[in-house]
């Protein structure tokens, strides 16, 4: 699921070594409890006791607090927050985006990537032309597709094994010389 934009604001308050996970879309009932917007929904990081999470408003300010979940009806996600008790409460925390430190995620399994290990990423053939900077990833049903803008302009990249030849966090994305020319690129 592609990010929301955070408000200017908001994402000057998200430091460098820290991830927005969602935000607080909406409250569920009268106690205090939240619907959320998770950006991978699949996650398991907040366990069974929780992790502590910062909140962050539409101006910046920020909230320490500690958050646990539980599955809603459907593909609802649902929380509780240390300290909501009341509709009223959860209420005031609609919208605030959630965010932890990058250091709480899970090592990824071997060949598998954080979107923020990758986005900003140069992008190259094997040959060595460059293609220019993962600047997004659209998530889609199947399979990722990756935003890549640079000197031929955007380039829509699937994000499989055939087209991708290596990933190096923090360094650079190399795919399958050619296959540009083959693409349906922008």
């Amino acid at each position: 699921m592609s990010h929301r934009r955070m408000s200017p604001a908001q994402a000057l308050a998200v430091a460098e070594h820290e991830l927005a996970l969602g935000y607080v879309s909406g409250v569920f009932g009268y106690k205090g409890e939240m619907r959320l917007f998770l950006y991978n929904r699949e996650t398991s990081i907040f366990g069974d006791r929780g992790i502590p999470v910062v909140l962050v408003d539409s101006d910046g300010c920020r909230s320490e607090r500690h958050m646990r979940t539980r599955s809603g009806a459907g593909k609802r996600i649902l929380s509780r927050v240390d300290g909501v008790r009341t509709e009223a409460d959860a209420r005031a925390l609609v919208d605030l985006e959630i965010v932890i430190p990058k250091a709480l995620l899970p090592t990824p399994d071997e060949g598998e990537y954080y979107h923020h290990q990758l986005i900003g990423l140069p992008v190259r053939e094997e040959s060595g032309r460059a293609i220019g900077v993962l600047e997004e990833v659209a998530e889609g049903q199947d399979v990722d597709t990756w935003v890549v803008r640079g000197p031929t302009g955007e380039n829509l990249i699937p994000a499989v094994r055939d087209t991708i030849v290596s990933v190096i966090p923090d360094e650079e994305i190399v795919i399958v010389d050619g296959w540009l020319e083959g693409s349906d690129a922008i």
